[in-house]
């Protein structure tokens, strides 16, 4: 007897499942799709059964950003939010509408919407700044982006977290109207080990691909781990400074959790779509969230910037 796909043994075929599946990146909400090898689920009823349950395991998803992760994962049946294990995404706040609506409502950073999906529990997840490369210039977004990393690593969804932002300036600007921010990443890296425990494995690290601003090639040479003060400190005393404060280039900030803590996301289930929950009377809002906002005059609406701000973000976020 010839020997056939659906003659191997099951297992065989499972591990021929996962190394398909691994290869590829779901993409959604981009112009471009991402190559389709899911075709193997179409093939016959009993690969169909077999395998696809080894896609939302196996896969990496890459969403343009939070509205189109809502939409895509509101979506679907719970089962498959929970199987899901790697995601990369632009972290924009939500949600965002760029319709020219001048009306103020609540918008919130992406870690809130992370509680929308209750089970999700990631092996990996990549984040992308949105807050800097695409054209907005006020200073605000520096402090921006360094609260939308300490939210996320507050967060039970994953793993691992990779956050990357193009440059140093979330930590090393010297603009920080709120002064919360600290040196790090020695306090995220003490706020997660008080998490998971000191001797647990929990750790977060910053490394940074230096830019080329007039050092050897010795110096710039690779990625290396990065360690800052808020600029704003700097400023005032210069002998606070780390050996590196002065670096530039793109960052990646580190997170992984330790042995045995349990990532996974906790909440409720809201049972609705995003476009249902998005449309609901006097906008979103959710028991218990902080509104995002850049400042006072963001938060008390559009008259002094902060309309046009979110607008900014939604044509980068919802303009395909």
């Amino acid at each position: 007897m010839p020997t056939t796909f659906l003659t191997l043994p099951l297992e065989l075929r499972e591990l021929i499942y996962e190394e398909v599946f691994s290869s590829i990146t779901i993409r959604h909400g981009f112009r471009t799709s991402s190559c389709n090898r899911t075709a193997l689920l179409q093939i016959c009823k009993q690969i169909h059964q077999e395998a696809w349950r080894h896609l939302p395991l196996n896969a990496r998803f890459h969403f343009r950003g939070t509205e189109t992760l809502l939409e895509t994962l509101l979506s679907v049946d719970q089962a498959v939010v929970t199987r899901i294990r790697h995601v990369r995404i632009k972290s924009f706040p939500f949600p965002l509408y760029n319709s020219g609506r001048p009306d103020y409502y609540p918008t919130y950073n992406f870690c809130n919407a992370l509680s929308l999906l209750p089970g999700l529990h990631l092996e990996q997840l990549i984040v992308e700044d949105c807050f800097h490369g695409f054209g907005l210039v006020d200073t605000w977004r520096d402090v921006v982006t360094y609260f939308d990393i300490e939210g996320l690593i507050k967060c039970d969804a994953w793993k691992e977290l990779v956050y990357i932002t193009p440059n140093t300036d979330f930590i090393a600007s010297g603009y920080d109207h709120r002064r919360k921010r600290v040196a790090q990443p020695e306090h995220w890296d003490a706020l997660l080990k008080e998490k998971d425990g000191e001797q647990s494995g929990a750790e977060v690290q910053m490394w940074i691909t230096p830019e080329n601003g007039g050092r050897s090639a010795q110096e710039n040479a690779g990625t290396r781990p990065w360690a800052a003060q808020p600029g704003n400190v700097v400023i005032e005393d210069l002998s606070l400074a780390t050996p590196d404060q002065d670096l530039r280039g793109e960052v990646r900030i580190v997170a992984r959790r330790g042995r045995r803590a349990p990532y996974i996301q906790m909440g409720l289930s809201q049972n609705k779509t995003w476009k249902e929950l998005k449309a609901k009377e006097g906008g979103f809002t959710q028991d218990g969230w902080t509104p995002y906002c850049n400042d006072m005059a963001d938060a008390i609406g559009w008259i002094y910037g902060g309309w046009g701000r979110r607008v900014q973000l939604a044509n980068a976020a919802l303009n395909y």
